[in-house]
This record gives C-alpha cells, structure tokens and sequence, in this order.
C-alpha cells in the first residue's frame, strides 16, 4: 500500500466515523436519552477535528489533497424507526435499542483500533515514522473511547439495561458532555 492509499483509507474511515456518531446523537435522541445523544454530539466533533487534522497534515507534508473514496452509510438508525415518533417508542423497544446502540458503539471503537493499528504498522514498513506518529495520536484517542464505551456497557450489562438507573444518569452525562463540547468550541 502507498502513503497516498493509506491516507485515503484513513480519510474515508474517519467521515464513516463522523457519520456513525451523528447517527448514534440521533439515535439514542429520539428514544429519549439526551445524555448518550449529547456524548456522541461530542464524538462528532471531536472526529470532525481530527479529521480536518488529517486533511492539513496530509497538504502540509506530503503536498497534495487526499484522494476520497466512497464512504458507506453505517445505517446505525433502524429504518423502521422513521416510521414512528418518539412517543410511541415503548420502554421494551428502549431497553433493546440502548444495549443495541451500545454494542454497535463498542463494535464501532474496536474495529476503528484494530484499523488504525493496521495503518500505523503500513506507514512504520514504508519508514514513514513521522506519518505513522501522527496516525499513533488517533490510535491513542480511540483506545480511550472505546475504553469508556466498554465501561459503559458494562456498567449497563451489570444492572441488567435497567431503563430507570439509566434515564436517572441522563442528566449527569448531558452536564459533562455538554462541558466538553462548550471547551472544545
């Protein structure tokens, strides 16, 4: 693989990224959980940043634009969900859909580690240390998302995706996610 693949990959893999948390931001908004939703408000944005990081990085030391690949909708949002409105989401549909959106999430960060590990290692065979020094920082970033989605779900797998404890956290996770975002603005 060359420089120039390997950054187109990495590219189209982070705007995959920025469209999966939109969609989970809307997800976990239309069942009513705004702190979940306000946290991958923040993963949006976050990825956003990094992906704009990339773009300059890439301009700056290699002197040319990313080539784009095609990116694929992560279809995150069940399609039969755009047929009804948030009121009419019962709490068994609830309880489903966030153990659901939390696996995809977890999913999601390890393959997105396991990627960005495989990438890293394609930029170190090609001795573009420096290249794959600044990939390092995205591997760092996602091993610690997916260590806080991890926890998440184990914390909601050890009270069994109880609907209550979880909309009594919602207001918490808003307020801290809410910071984040007004520091990174």
């Amino acid at each position: 693989m060359t420089v120039e693949e390997i950054f187109s990959k990495i590219s189209k893999h982070m705007i995959d990224g920025i469209m999966t948390h939109s969609q989970l931001a809307d997800y976990y908004n239309f069942i009513g959980l705004k702190g979940y939703s306000k946290c991958h408000e923040y993963h949006f944005l976050i990825e956003n940043c990094n992906f704009r990081k990339l773009c300059n990085y890439y301009i700056k030391h290699f002197n040319k634009l990313i080539p784009e690949l095609p990116n694929d909708n992560p279809h995150v949002i069940p399609t039969t969900w755009f047929g009804y409105s948030r009121v009419e989401v019962d709490s068994s549909t609830r309880k489903t859909a966030i153990q659901s959106g939390i696996e995809k999430w977890v999913n999601w960060e390890n393959s997105t580690k396991r990627f960005y590990q495989t990438m890293y290692t394609e930029l170190i065979s090609l001795k573009e240390v420096a290249a794959a020094e600044e990939i390092k920082k995205y591997l760092s970033d996602v091993d610690e998302e997916l260590e806080v989605a991890q926890q998440k779900h184990l914390e909601n797998k050890a009270i069994d995706y109880d609907i209550f404890d979880i909309i009594a956290k919602q207001d918490e996770i808003y307020k801290k996610y809410d910071k984040k975002i007004k520091e990174i603005k």
